[in-house]
């Protein structure tokens, strides 16, 4: 079978290729003769990561697009959460544009509307949806959904906002993020990061993946706090993990130079623990989940830093910015040791981060064990929804 998957591909996040790699292997799992093409905004890139053929996304061709489909048995959307106006506010009150772009909105659902007009079956992978702020784009993606033949959330509140914007898909889940599946990679791979870095692949370490967030400073000088805290008592060397490679690294360099200064006088004999994971090392997510599940424990803000850290078998602590992260914590049985941002930056914000890394690192194997458990459950549902996209692709359902 032929299948085209549209996402938000080749802008250099970990996550989003985290989600194309676990959709990859799970579907080639049940289909050994699947031909894969990618939609991508860097087509090199994804060829590079994944092996597999890419095209180039953009609505400025729509013959294009439209004789691309044809070539193909089902357009898969997703996963990820790229159906969202959450940065609103931030950028205008405009369905269409966002600083002179199309928004992803209308981009990603034009995807859809183009492959149903040519009769090509459509099949949402464990998507996210929402917030959605404008009619517009509460309508469309109604309809969206309404004219897909299989509709597959990550989460329940995207499932009931498409219920409560009246869609009516033939056949709606949820299931879980397609990046919970994942392999990991050779531990030799990891130890590659590590060393790298100038870290010591014998001693733990500590993998902390945050991210910026609406300017915002003093979130990020409480983590340093809690950080400094737990180091000089565990001893753990720490290693910022940068999850966008646009985004991600400056700040992850900027805490890893900050933590150093503090930690300088009074740990003198591990003054070179602190350090960054090279980004160019992470570009195949398997390395991602060898490097996070090795970790004595991983902080994660980012959401698929937790998952893969979750995958790889690490007890995570979640600094949540949006309720994605706190859904993760729920569903993997560990929001006891999720803290908001909000919450952070709070007057008893670096003991609540401090209790809940000390909590996680004095329990470490008790949570490794309960973690097992609910992560085996969500890979062997990541093969079910695989099972979905091969039987709509040949028909059957």
């Amino acid at each position: 079978m032929r299948y085209l998957i549209s996402g938000y591909y080749g802008e250099g996040n970990l996550g989003d290729e985290a989600i194309l790699a676990g959709i990859l292997q799970e579907v080639e799992a049940l289909d050994c003769h699947a031909r894969f093409t990618v939609l991508s905004f860097d087509p090199e890139d994804t060829r590079r990561r994944h092996g597999v053929r890419s095209a180039p996304t953009s609505l400025r061709h729509p013959a294009r697009l439209a004789e691309l489909m044809r070539g193909h048995d089902l357009l898969i959307s997703g996963g990820g959460s790229f159906l969202h106006e959450a940065d609103f506010e931030q950028h205008g009150r405009s369905f269409l544009w966002r600083e002179g772009k199309l928004r992803p909105v209308p981009y990603f659902l034009s995807v859809i509307f183009v492959a149903r007009s040519l009769g090509l079956p459509v099949m949402w992978y464990a998507q996210g949806l929402g917030p959605l702020h404008t009619g517009a784009a509460r309508t469309f993606a109604s309809l969206a959904v309404s004219h897909s033949q299989v509709v597959t959330f990550r989460d329940r509140a995207s499932a009931q906002l498409a219920l409560e914007l009246g869609a009516h898909p033939p056949l709606l889940r949820v299931v879980p993020d397609p990046a919970y599946a994942l392999k990991a990679a050779p531990s030799e791979r990891a130890r590659e990061v590590l060393l790298a870095a100038d870290l010591e692949p014998t001693r733990p370490y500590l993998a902390i993946c945050p991210r910026p967030w609406l300017g915002r400073q003093t979130y990020q000088e409480r983590l340093l706090g809690a950080l400094a805290r737990v180091v000089r008592r565990w001893g753990h060397q720490v290693l910022f993990v940068p999850f966008h490679a646009t985004q991600d690294v400056d700040l992850c360099r900027d805490l890893s130079e900050q933590l150093a200064v503090r930690l300088a006088d009074s740990l003198s004999p591990h003054r070179g623990a602190t350090s960054v994971a090279a980004a160019p090392l992470l570009e195949e997510p398997a390395v991602a989940v060898a490097l996070l599940g090795e970790a004595d424990a991983v902080l994660a803000m980012r959401l698929h830093s937790g998952i893969l850290a979750a995958s790889g078998g690490s007890p995570v602590i979640s600094l949540v910015y949006d309720p994605k992260v706190a859904a993760f914590a729920e569903q993997t049985g560990q929001t006891t040791w999720a803290v908001s941002v909000d919450e952070l930056e709070g007057p008893e914000g670096v003991e609540r981060l401090t209790k809940a890394m000390d909590d996680t690192l004095e329990n470490a194997e008790s949570r490794r064990i309960r973690l097992s458990t609910r992560v085996g459950r969500l890979k062997e549902e990541s093969g079910e929804t695989a099972r979905l996209a091969v039987a709509l692709a040949r028909r059957e359902i």
